[in-house]
Order: C-alpha cells, then sequence, then structure tokens
C-alpha cells in the first residue's frame, strides 16, 4: 500500500478570530469543492504534533535529537563541531506608533553578497566578544556562541507579524542578547547594505531573529517514508539524517513507495494573520498543487492519503471516502473555525 502523507502547514489556520462572512461564502465556489469533499470525507484522528516542524519530525525521524538550528546548519555544510550555534536570521523590525512587528527572511530577502557584507561587519564588531553570524544560504544565518546561551526562544514562523516584545528571547541571558541586538541593529544600519537597499524600495535588513526549537515526539505514528518530496530546508535535512532520498515537489509523479510531501504554500500568510491573502493563496493551491495530489489517488498511485495541517489532526482519504454520499459535505472555512474551538 503507497501511503502519501501530505503536510500542508496553514491549510486551517489558524486565525485569532472566526473567518468574517466574506470569506467563508468564497468556500462555496468551485475551486474549494474538492478540499470541501476531501475534509469532510476523510477519516478525522489525532496526533501527537500540533506544529509544522513536530509534524516534519514525526513524519521523517521522530528519533531525531537534534535542534532546528543544527539540522539546518549540518544540512548547509557548516562546521558545527566547535561551540554552540543558533539560528540568526535577517529580518526587519517594522516600525510602529509604540511597537515594533516583526517581518521574516522571506520578505526580506537579502542576497548573498548583502549577507556577507553585513556578516563581515558583525564579526569584525563582536570579535572580542567570542560572537560570529555564518552562513552558506542569504535566508539563514548562524549564531556561534562560545559559551550555551540561557535563554528559551520563540519560532520566526511563529513570531512572524506580531510585536516583538513578547516574542524575544527570554531567561538569564536576555539582556546580554538585548544589548547586543542594539549594537548589531546600529551596525547594519550605518552599513551600505541598507542604504542601497533603502534607495531601491526595499525593506532594510535591520534585525537578527535569534531562535531555535526541539520537537520531541514519544512515538512513531506512521509508516517510513522511502520518499520525502518537498522544497524545506528542515524537511529535506531530517530526510539526510535518515537516510532518506528527497526531491523537489515538481517531481511528486515519480512517488513509487509511501512518502512524504510537504507543501507550504498557504502557511506564510497565516504567519502574518492575513486572511485575504491566505484565501488568494489557497485558491492558486487547490487550483494547482492540490489538483496534482488527489490525481495521484484518483490515478491509483497511491492508495491513501493523509493530510497534516500541522494542528494536531489527520485527515485520512482513499477512493472508498470519497464515495462516502452519507457524511456531509462542510466547507474548509468551517473546518478552520471549528479548529479554534
Amino acid at each position: 500500500m503507497k501511503q502519501l502523507n501530505l503536510v500542508v502547514p496553514g491549510l486551517l489556520g489558524p486565525f485569532s478570530d472566526k473567518l468574517p462572512a466574506h470569506i467563508q461564502q468564497q468556500f462555496n465556489q468551485a475551486e474549494f469543492s474538492v478540499i470541501n469533499k476531501c475534509l469532510s470525507k476523510a477519516d478525522v484522528s489525532s496526533v501527537s504534533a500540533r506544529t509544522y516542524y513536530e509534524t516534519l519530525v514525526q513524519l521523517i525521524h521522530p528519533e531525531n535529537k537534534k535542534t532546528l538550528s543544527q539540522l539546518t546548519a549540518e544540512h548547509d555544510e557548516i562546521d558545527i563541531s566547535k561551540g554552540y550555534f543558533y539560528r540568526a536570521d535577517p529580518v526587519h523590525f517594522k516600525a510602529e506608533s509604540d511597537h515594533a512587528i516583526l517581518i521574516g527572511t522571506e520578505l526580506v530577502s537579502p542576497t548573498t553578497e548583502e549577507s556577507k557584507q553585513l556578516i563581515k561587519s558583525f564579526n569584525q564588531h563582536f570579535l572580542e566578544d567570542g560572537l560570529s553570524l555564518y552562513f552558506s544560504h542569504a535566508h539563514r544565518w548562524y549564531l556561534k556562541s562560545e559559551k550555551p546561551l540561557s535563554l528559551t526562544f520563540s519560532a520566526l514562523d511563529f513570531s512572524m507579524g506580531r510585536d516583538i516584545k513578547h516574542f524575544m528571547p527570554k531567561g538569564d541571558d536576555a539582556l546580554w542578547w538585548r544589548k547586543n541586538l542594539n549594537e548589531a541593529q546600529m551596525l547594519f544600519f550605518q552599513n551600505e547594505v541598507n542604504e542601497v537597499r533603502e534607495s531601491k524600495g526595499e525593506l532594510s535588513i535591520n534585525g537578527l531573529w535569534l531562535w531555535d526549537v526541539f520537537a520531541e515526539i514519544a512515538k512513531r505514528d506512521m509508516q517510513i517514508p522511502q520518499q520525502i518530496f518537498s522544497d524545506d530546508v528542515v524537511a529535506c535535512a531530517l530526510a539526510n539524517q535518515q537516510n532518506i532520498s528527497f526531491q523537489s515537489t515538481e517531481n511528486i509523479n515519480d512517488i513509487n513507495s509511501t512518502a512524504v510531501l510537504v507543501l507550504n504554500d498557504v502557511y506564510e500568510s497565516v504567519c502574518y494573520g492575513d486572511v485575504d491573502a491566505w484565501l488568494n493563496d489557497s485558491e492558486r493551491f487547490f487550483k494547482q498543487e492540490y489538483k496534482k495530489v488527489i490525481e495521484l489517488l484518483l490515478a491509483g498511485k497511491v492508495s491513501e492519503i493523509n493530510i497534516f495541517p500541522c494542528n494536531g489532526k489527520m485527515y485520512k482519504i482513499t477512493k472508498f471516502n470519497l464515495y462516502k454520499f452519507w457524511k456531509k459535505t462542510k466547507t474548509i472555512g468551517q473546518f478552520c473555525d471549528d479548529c479554534r474551538q
């Protein structure tokens, strides 16, 4: 039996409030009919993983003992054998009247050359403090410290679009980090990189988001995958740890065994709490990517699809499920609101 575990973070939100009526009405349109039917006819069960990262670990490498930072650093071929490494991704702190909003790396989108210049400036300034930045991918930076940091972190995806004061690292080293971050912000503000970016109307790189995360999974609930289809670096890093082959999502038609497919097309808009953007992203997703997935089931290339919205639920779909005419069809918007209860 070929099982496809489909990871779609943000599929059902969550959002802080119920979806407005004008959004709910859109889910009665034809482009949402397939997902409405699939969710309504599916066999629903609970799973232990409740976040995007936990879901990836549970499905790909539940025995993993490394932090996310360690996983991605090794994947990026950064030597982490000495010192302590944490993600310190380049971000933009958007100033509001009395607070600052975190704009994530994907929207800031630094180039390789910009990353080199800013990191060089940082490393020269903090040389005597035993701090240094590393990168091999412009969107993923790492802070190396000579000592372990006594901090608890908020993941970047959980913090985007929110007031940074509620999500900054906490712990014994919190004030120490705030001091260093303020110095780094001054360095970046004065750097030519940001002068050029601002002259072109681009967001400045005026901050670093220090973070890490670890997920401990009690047991494996799923079959061991033989294939991973993902463009997400964490999924690929976990696959590397398990010696599982991974390919781009574009190659999903090459599926020939139990597999994990990661599609995060709608996730960013959920992270920022942008309901209208989420609706637009969802419409494109169901017209294109999700259509390909269902065609795999209808063509018999997979026998079941397990949908993971990364909220503690799994929706199992087989051909038989789709014929359960007695189960009332609800819209994806209704499922989204149900998840808030």
